[in-house]
């Protein structure tokens, strides 16, 4: 009777044993963890966009108001500045995608003629959290990744009165793939001139997007 009563207890240890083992191996473990996302957001500075021949200010202004400007040295690079105020220029800064920032710049260009020039600077700030590079410039909707040389001049001809013909040759420095830590900026400038196909007293109207990429990303993106 011992021997059984021993027996008995043995294996109800040996149970309670698994039975304490099993809980301690399936107890859950709880971890408390917060994952953060970076973000890419970058932006136009609105307060650093500065142009030839601003429409509305008096000849003499500066660097940068009244009198035309003509390029008709071309393809030999740089422009002069006449006597006359004909044309004129404007640039407004639109957010496309109405995340608070401007990414998009729209150009338009008043009473120009042949050989009309004008040039566009301004800064764009990396104003997210993880770097980024340039990635592409969308013109009237069409997509460049890089603009090639034309002639003596890193350039593209666009038809912006949409006769069929190019009329203005659109050009700019190789900012493409320029990569952008948070909190930088970068300077960029564009050059436009009104070409021979342009009929004289013509309003142009040219809308340019900017598009910027994670910078891990910008290789496997770009064709």
């Amino acid at each position: 009777m011992r021997k059984k009563i021993a027996g008995l207890l043995m294996i109800l240890v040996f149970v309670s044993t698994i039975v304490f083992g099993y809980a301690m191996w399936s107890e859950t473990l709880k971890i408390n963890a917060t994952v953060k996302t970076g973000e890419l957001d970058w932006e136009i500075v609105g307060g650093s966009v500065i142009y030839f021949d601003a429409c509305g200010l008096e000849p003499g202004y500066g660097d940068y108001g009244g009198n035309d400007r003509n390029a008709s040295k071309l393809p030999e690079p740089g422009s002069i500045q006449l006597d006359k105020d004909v044309g004129c220029t404007e640039v407004k800064l639109i957010d496309s995608d109405e995340d608070g920032d401007y990414d998009t710049m729209n150009i338009t260009l008043y009473n120009v003629y042949p050989w009309y020039y004008t040039h566009i600077a301004f800064k764009v700030h990396n104003d997210g959290t993880i770097p980024l590079k340039i990635w592409r410039v969308i013109i009237d909707g069409n997509a460049y990744y890089e603009i090639n040389e034309h002639v003596l001049q890193q350039g593209i001809e666009i038809d912006a009165d949409g006769d069929g013909k190019n009329d203005t040759l659109i050009w700019w420095g190789n900012n493409f793939g320029v990569q952008l830590h948070p909190c930088r900026s970068a300077d960029i400038s564009l050059d436009i001139t009104i070409l021979q196909e342009a009929p004289q007293k013509s309003t142009f109207n040219i809308l340019i997007k900017y598009e910027a990429i994670a910078w891990n990303e910008y290789e496997s993106q770009t064709p």
